[in-house]
């Protein structure tokens, strides 16, 4: 009996030998080894190019062979790596993705494109060379056993980096004759606060080590007229400057501009948003005139030259701000990403609304219930800061499941008239337009809040299901055969709708 049960052993393993031994090898344990020790350790005492690098390096000699133990294809599996890596480390869209996946398996998360990365991919010819040159042996089988847990806790180590806050304009000053703008910023856990200064009045921008951030104003006045001053008014994108003792608007962008800009700037998680508003001022001399300088969060700031005129100026990353940057006020708005999902969850039960009053007296509505649950447990399970969340997509899944066949039994059962079931698909139909046009109107501009968008959506969705009800009731229900037929659904049988 033991040799039979050592035998069966070896079967099962022989199955993945080639990928057992490719981890085995001395290159693969090597590159595991090194990827938590450069993580935590050669990034915090050394932090460069090279020890950046060296996760990547590391991370593509790993992946290939933990796999091949899925696809068993050891070329197929040094491609797909390359190709994702290459996917990533180049375009903002793979980036995001990797974000969302890296997150969803082991939390928040934050993967940054970065073309330089690119260096690291001549690692492949090493992952292949060591898939090459792995010979089968019962050590180094047991060592691959050993070393598989170990190598996927290390690749999801390197990439669960904390999440990096927004960066945002939140102060303004001066000092030595330069304008200073403090933004904060960094990782969640160890939020950073950099100074950037201008000395040509606001138009270049280099980050300064030198001068402290400078104190929150949200008022300031010109140099030398005590009278002629500027304030920002709290919660809006707005400056005002006093005029014979009066106030007036000198720079604004519209309530409604600013909503459409708050969802631009909408971060993949809620909880890290970065305020969309005018924070500090700050007002400098110049020869000609003298210079407004806003600070804006996240839009980066606003500045007021020397001959009177106002500008946007976006992030730039190490190069502060510029006009170039600043995202367009005529850009198309971003609705939540969930929008078109809640439209389709009122087009269904609209429908199902319109399709149980044509089958009384039946379990119909049970049915609706359980499918309209189903897809609500799907929306909530997207609705998280990570891709998604499987236990609640899963039940939902299983809900709609369940329901639907359901649902459509009754229905054949209870015989709904054709008429009855072509105005509930018409209902469900155009439930879903009345929902997504508002938001629609909202991101052409021609809807001016989002909110507003919102009271809409819920407004012509009500009235729109409301009247695929009263449109069922009035002509799709069978009045004919008396009150007899609405109880058995046309043919002789019990209340319930089924057959005797």
């Amino acid at each position: 009996m033991p040799g039979i049960a050592l035998d069966v052993r070896a079967d099962v393993l022989s199955v993945r030998t080639p990928s057992l031994i490719w981890i085995g090898h001395p290159v693969t344990v090597l590159a595991v080894v090194l990827l938590p020790l450069n993580d935590h350790l050669f990034k915090v005492w050394w932090p460069g190019p090279v020890s950046g690098k060296l996760s990547d390096v590391a991370g593509l000699i790993v992946v290939p062979p933990l796999l091949d133990l899925l696809i068993r294809r050891p070329l197929v599996s040094i491609a797909l790596t390359g190709a994702a890596f290459t996917l990533v480390k180049t375009t903002a869209g793979g980036a995001a993705l990797a974000t969302y996946a890296w997150s969803a398996l082991w939390g928040p998360a934050q993967v940054v494109a970065d073309p330089t990365d690119l260096l690291a991919l001549p690692a492949l010819a090493v992952a292949w060379w060591a898939r090459g040159r792995a010979y089968p042996g019962a050590v180094r089988r047991a060592r691959a056993v050993i070393v598989i847990p170990f190598a996927v806790l290390a690749v999801a180590a390197t990439h669960s980096v904390p999440v990096m806050l927004p960066d945002s304009a939140y102060a303004v000053g001066t000092h030595d004759g330069a304008i200073v703008v403090a933004v904060s910023g960094g990782e969640e856990s160890r939020p950073t606060k950099t100074v950037f200064a201008s000395g040509d009045g606001g138009w270049s921008w280099a980050a300064s080590g030198s001068p402290p951030p400078p104190a929150v104003q949200t008022s300031a006045c010109v140099p030398g007229e005590p009278t002629h001053c500027y304030r920002i008014v709290p919660g809006l994108l707005k400056v005002e400057q006093s005029a014979g003792g009066l106030w007036t608007t000198a720079w604004e962008v519209s309530p409604g501009d600013q909503d459409r800009l708050v969802r631009r700037y909408e971060p993949l998680f809620p909880k890290y948003a970065g305020k969309v508003a005018s924070l500090g001022i700050a007002v400098q001399a110049v020869p000609g005139g003298h210079t407004v300088v806003v600070a804006n969060g996240v839009d980066g700031i606003a500045l007021r030259s020397a001959d009177g005129g106002w500008h946007r100026l976006g992030w730039a990353g190490t190069a502060g701000f510029a006009a170039a940057k600043a995202v367009t006020l005529n850009a198309p708005g971003r609705y939540h990403r969930l929008v078109p999902g809640i439209a389709l969850l009122a087009a269904l039960a609209a429908a199902l609304a319109a399709l149980c009053c044509a089958a009384v007296r039946s379990a119909l509505p049970l049915a609706a219930l359980t499918m309209l649950a189903g897809g609500y447990c799907c929306l909530a399970g997207l609705n998280t800061p990570i891709f998604f969340d499987p236990q609640a997509v899963a039940i939902g899944l299983l809900l709609l499941a369940a329901g639907l066949p359901w649902a459509v039994t009754i229905a054949v059962r209870v015989r709904i008239r054709l008429l009855a079931s072509g105005i509930a698909l018409v209902a469900g139909c155009a439930e879903y337009y009345a929902v997504m046009t508002p938001y629609r109107l909202w991101r052409s501009a021609l809807i001016g809040h989002y909110h507003l968008a919102t009271g809409l959506a819920v407004l012509l969705g009500g009235v729109t299901a409301a009247a695929g009800v009263l449109a069922v009731l009035r002509y799709g229900v069978r009045h004919a055969a008396g009150a007899k037929d609405l109880r058995t659904g046309g043919r002789g049988g019990s209340g319930d709708g089924r057959p005797r």
